[in-house]
This record gives C-alpha cells, structure tokens and sequence, in this order.
C-alpha cells in the first residue's frame, strides 16, 4: 500500500519546536498524503515540496489528510489551494479534518466550497475515487 514514505522535521526559534511530517501512501489509484504537526508559515516550504508531488502522480485524485495536524494557518491553506493545481486533469482532491482547530479555517477561508472536507478517511477516499460520499 505504501508508495513512497517521507517525513520532514522542521526546527523552529521557538522553545518548543512542533514536528512535521508528511507521509505518501496509495490506495488503489487514489494518492493519500497523511500530514501532522503544526501547519504554520515555518513548514509551509515542506508542505508545498511533499504535497505537490503528490498531486502531481494523484491520476487517482488525492485526499490530504490533516486528522493530526495541530494547526491550519493561512498560508497552509493558500498551499492546499496552489496543490489543487497541481493535480492532473480530471484528478480531485479533498480533505480530511476532524479538529475544529483545523476545520474552523477550512470553513472561513472558504476552501471548502471546491475542495470538500470529510470528517474520515474512508469517506473522502470514496469520494475522490468517483464513489459519492456525503461531506460534512
């Protein structure tokens, strides 16, 4: 199942430096980018590298899976939306959020009106692979 693993540690000034890690996986011809940690301005270069990549091969669609990111910050969330950009033609992403920390700025920025946000995995993989899944 796993195509590719890569996980990235991003060290920051502050005194409690936060993790991230971006892991690519596959599941049929769907691409599933698993990310945790902080999403913040620091790890945004790394987020970029890790998830147009992977939308670049998603022929499958991609779902990015944020169910333990900690934080969703702007700029995180103007990457989702350059990623969707990356995607072949025809190819869909969505999401996956379960943190209201993370949901709350999906829903403000709006993202969420082209992108679709699933409170599982199994729920945004369907919908992605051209199975309907009702969103949340």
């Amino acid at each position: 199942m796993d195509i590719a693993e890569e996980c990235a540690l991003v060290v920051t000034d502050d005194a409690d430096p936060s993790p991230f890690c971006a892991v690519l996986t596959s599941t049929g011809r769907t691409r599933v980018l698993t990310v945790d940690g902080e999403l913040d301005m620091s790890v945004v270069p790394d987020l970029a590298t890790a998830a147009f990549a992977a939308a670049a091969e998603a022929e499958g669609g991609l779902v990015v899976d944020l169910t333990d990111a900690a934080f969703l910050s702007s700029s995180a969330i103007t990457t989702l939306v350059k990623t969707s950009e990356h995607l072949p033609q025809g190819a869909v992403m969505a999401l996956v959020a379960t943190r209201p920390v993370v949901l709350r700025p999906i829903e403000l920025s709006g993202i969420d009106r082209f992108m679709q946000a699933f409170p599982d995995l199994a729920s945004a993989i369907a919908h992605v692979s051209g199975q309907d899944s009702d969103a949340t």
